[in-house]
């Protein structure tokens, strides 16, 4: 049952202790100053005379935390950060685990949406709820995991997954705890998708990525490397009864400009990917990224760490973070690059690539005065001619694409159509998520919509609506921004002692509501000595005479 909780206030009793004021404070950790709940003295006409009372305001809070109702992927973010801020380490991991197995991979790059909503940030700076993820899978790794024990496959359909990314492997997470067979089918020589190939390895180590893998194969996963699908159909001959489609997007767009095919000139997935199986890349002195995401970004990066003594990135973009135009990289990555050294040349546009015995030598640029709309529509305007780049070599990073000649059973374009409630694709028995959707494109959005497409994919299997009484995030199948960071916040990693003081700063938002699901009244309704205020559950079926009355 859907549960509202409204707060009931009888003002008659109120007598001004202000008991409800300060239960409030202790009971969510508030430094001096700020306060939720507020009692105000009221003058009211009553029976043609004025009367002194007072009115209780509502606070609101007694509802999901911002923190987890900001988290595309669901995570209850309240709770393992409270349990963190005890030193209950081992609870916090396994609440994370009860949504995701990747605590540690989203403790590094998640884009942490739940910061941008934190109540704390409204005071000082948010919680560093990313930091704290990573600490638990840090502190895990060190003292050992336990082996996780195999979940009992109950269930005789077996489905397929397409793709070993987060995406993927977390659908597949979700299946087997149901007790589902499950079988990933990975192309490439190891399992980990973007985590493994498209991140550096100095954003996110490579023993977190295999140990959240790990667990998931202990659970009863079976992932085949090495093994591209050609058509789907074929997995439906296999025996399998589901398929969920989790490719990503591994086509690199291409720039369409004069002289694209010369030597020197890569593209970003091709470039990570090279760096990251240990291959030798040789960039020369001068390298230029083009491109303002965060794939930009961790490509000049990358350059740098590779040897290149200047590295420039020009973006149509702007720098102003706060603009409708600005860089789409997180703000922290964009600092980061700056402070390496990489040169950012922003609201310029490559007009054509400059070429010598045929190698780039470099492009042209061309001045862009607007990127968006205002509305978010991605529509660049330019000016006149611009500034020359010098490079030995180019890396074009301005976004990737499906596979338009791949699983022709389906329909697509630039990206896989879905039913935006069921993830479900054009053909029975077929869904699909991530960024092989016209959806997130970052891992948080991508384990978000793995996991509504398991309840799909499960609800299909049961023969039940995969439609009925649901509601999807907005973004899981859309691809609209994470709100930004707008408060920067601790973003490195926490030893045990820094770990537990910054979960103790939360404000404890979840306490009222987790209270009022047992039935327990919150801090500000117990400490009341006048029983002038208490909540009440608005959805409760309850005799109509007594609901006039609230």
């Amino acid at each position: 049952m859907i549960k509202e909780y409204k707060r009931v206030t009888v003002a008659d009793n109120c007598t001004g202790c202000f008991a409800c004021e300060v239960a409030c404070k202790q009971e969510h950790h508030f430094p001096v100053g700020p306060r939720w709940i507020r009692v105000y003295p009221d003058i009211r006409e009553t029976d043609g005379g004025l009367r002194f009372t007072y009115h209780v305001i509502e606070c609101h809070r007694a509802a999901t935390p911002s923190c987890t109702a900001a988290c595309p992927g669901g995570l209850n973010v309240w709770k393992y950060v409270n349990l963190a801020a005890v030193g209950r380490f081992e609870e916090a991991l396994e609440t994370i685990r009860k949504t995701t197995a990747f605590a540690g991979v989203l403790g590094y790059v998640c884009t942490r949406p739940c910061e941008s909503s934190c109540e704390r940030g409204n005071i000082d700076i948010p919680i560093a709820i990313r930091s704290i993820k990573a600490f638990l899978a840090d502190y895990e790794l060190k003292a050992g995991r336990k082996k996780a024990t195999p979940v009992e496959k109950t269930k005789k359909d077996k489905v397929a997954i397409v793709g070993a990314g987060p995406g993927g492997l977390s659908c597949a997470y979700d299946l087997i705890r149901q007790g589902y067979p499950v079988t990933v089918f990975e192309a490439s020589s190891k399992a980990g998708g973007l985590m493994r190939w498209g991140i550096p390895e100095f954003r996110l180590p490579r023993n977190i990525v295999d140990n959240e893998i790990s667990y998931i194969e202990e659970l009863g996963v079976e992932i085949k490397t090495n093994t591209p699908v050609k058509a789907l159909d074929d997995l439906f001959k296999q025996g399998y009864k589901a398929i969920y489609l989790a490719t990503g997007c591994p086509v690199n767009l291409k720039l369409g400009i004069p002289n694209e095919d010369a030597e020197g000139i890569i593209y970003v997935l091709d470039f990570l990917k090279r760096v990251s199986s240990g291959a030798d890349v040789k960039l020369g002195n001068r390298v230029a990224v083009i491109g303002g995401g965060n794939a930009a970004i961790d490509a000049a990066r990358v350059a740098k760490r590779q040897g290149a003594k200047e590295v420039h990135l020009v973006c149509l973009e702007c720098t102003d973070l706060t603009s409708k135009d600005r860089m789409p990289a997180q703000d922290y990555e964009i600092q980061e690059a700056d402070k390496e050294g990489v040169v950012i040349h922003p609201s310029l546009g490559p007009k054509q690539f400059l070429v010598k015995d045929g190698k780039v030598t470099g492009f042209e640029t061309i001045a862009c005065t607007s990127v968006r709309e205002e509305d978010g529509t991605f529509l660049p305007k330019y000016g006149g001619s611009a500034a020359t780049i010098e490079a030995d070599t180019v890396i074009v990073a301005i976004g990737q694409a499906v596979d338009k000649e791949a699983f022709k059973e389906i329909d697509k374009d630039r990206a896989v159509k879905v039913d935006g409630f069921s993830f479900a694709t054009s053909k029975e028995g077929i869904f699909a998520g991530g960024d092989v959707v016209p959806g997130p494109s970052d891992i948080i959005g991508a384990i978000g919509a793995a996991k509504e497409a398991a309840i799909s994919i499960d609800r299909y299997l049961r023969g039940v609506d995969t439609r009925e009484d649901r509601i999807i995030n907005f973004r899981l199948v859309n691809g609209a921004p994470l709100e930004k960071i707008t408060k920067e916040g601790v973003v490195t990693t926490l030893d045990e002692q820094l770990a537990i003081a910054e979960a103790k700063r939360c404000l404890n938002c979840g306490t009222c509501e987790a209270g009022l699901d047992v039935g327990k009244q919150p801090a500000c309704a117990s400490a009341c000595p006048a029983h002038a205020l208490y909540y009440h559950d608005m959805w409760v079926l309850t005799p109509k005479e007594v609901m006039y009355k609230l």
